[in-house]
């Protein structure tokens, strides 16, 4: 009873089998069967001339055309930050300040000596203009009250720190009631004309950059056109790389220190055939592609010029106005019937 079973089972299984290789069979017949009927369906693109480039990729920071850092020049406590990074500051606004009695400054010394002989000053220069005092004289006032002023300027820049250029305040490193010391960086402030940005670049690519080429950077779908402005006559000994500088002018809405996509454009060739790799066929070291004459396909040679690895030139093999079978060839052989889908 078990064997009969067990044999009623393996028939059932075998009978399945042979079904699901019908059905693939029929259900494959159908399909060529519609291909020969209806035509492979294909995509098509219109063969017209266009401009080819050629371009080097780096990832750089974008940084402002001009920047400029603040930093202190005595040893205090951050008395008041006056900005905000994103604030727009003019040149000589004062951005940070320490508290006046630093001993170091000696600033309220400078302000009541400079306040002293500014009045003995403007008092000594009306008696000159009437020619009651000597040239002389004059002259001893006014070294003491430049060597003052002198003085209360040098007191005042390391009490209050100012922005060195127009722009806007793109970092801040302190906060308030932060102690510091001399040369530790207080703020950087960016100029609004553009960007720049440094690429490291090896020196199987140096050859290929000039002075003057063409660049692209790109940020979050944002893009802004620049060219390269100098680049390094020796090499780099810890990078192993050559500098080169590039400048970007305008806004772009970019903000500034992001790492940007830059393109180095280094070929630019107008008027030439320019299809995608994928839609290329090879064989035998020979290159082809495929085109629709009327409802047919053929597989037409063709020869390549320069490539960026994602699209290639077509020197000859194509005319204006060819169409080209962009999606579908692999399932094209020489004169294939073929159904041009909507859309293409």
């Amino acid at each position: 009873m078990k064997k009969s079973m067990r044999y009623t089972i393996i028939t059932l299984s075998l009978l399945m089998m042979l079904s699901a290789c019908g059905k693939k069979t029929e259900e494959a017949r159908s399909m060529e069967q519609l291909h020969s009927e209806l035509g492979i369906p294909v995509r098509t693109i219109r063969a017209e001339k266009s401009s080819f480039e050629q371009n080097l990729r780096y990832n750089a920071m974008l940084s402002g055309s001009r920047e400029s850092t603040g930093q202190a020049m005595l040893s205090d406590v951050v008395a008041k930050i006056h900005f905000k990074v994103g604030d727009r500051v003019e040149k000589d606004d004062i951005v940070v300040s320490f508290p006046t009695d630093n001993p170091s400054a000696q600033y309220s010394q400078a302000s009541s000596a400079f306040e002293s002989i500014e009045a003995i000053y403007n008092r000594m220069l009306r008696l000159y203009e009437e020619n009651a005092i000597s040239l002389q004289d004059f002259e001893n006032v006014r070294t003491q009250y430049e060597v003052s002023l002198a003085n209360l300027k040098s007191s005042k820049q390391m009490i209050f720190v100012s922005s060195p250029i127009s722009g806007v305040i793109t970092d801040i490193q302190v906060n308030e009631s932060e102690r510091v010391f001399p040369g530790k960086d207080l703020f950087t402030v960016t100029s609004e004309g553009g960007y720049r940005a440094n690429l490291m670049v090896p020196e199987t690519e140096i050859s290929k950059i000039s002075k003057g080429s063409k660049v692209l950077a790109t940020w979050e779908g944002r893009s802004i056109a620049g060219k390269v402005t100098s680049i390094a006559m020796a090499m780099d000994p810890a990078s192993k790389a050559f500098r080169v500088e590039t400048e970007f002018s305008g806004n772009a809405g970019i903000p500034y220190g992001v790492t940007a996509e830059i393109l180095v454009e280094i070929l630019r060739k107008n008027d030439v055939f320019v299809v995608d790799r994928h839609i290329l066929v090879r064989e035998n070291g020979d290159s082809y592609l495929w085109i629709a004459e009327g409802d047919r396909a053929t597989r037409r040679k063709i020869e390549l010029g320069v490539n960026n690895q994602l699209q290639y030139e077509v020197i000859d093999g194509l005319q204006e106005g060819d169409i080209i079978i962009s999606e579908g060839i692999k399932s094209l052989i020489e004169g294939s019937k073929i159904r041009i889908i909507e859309g293409s």
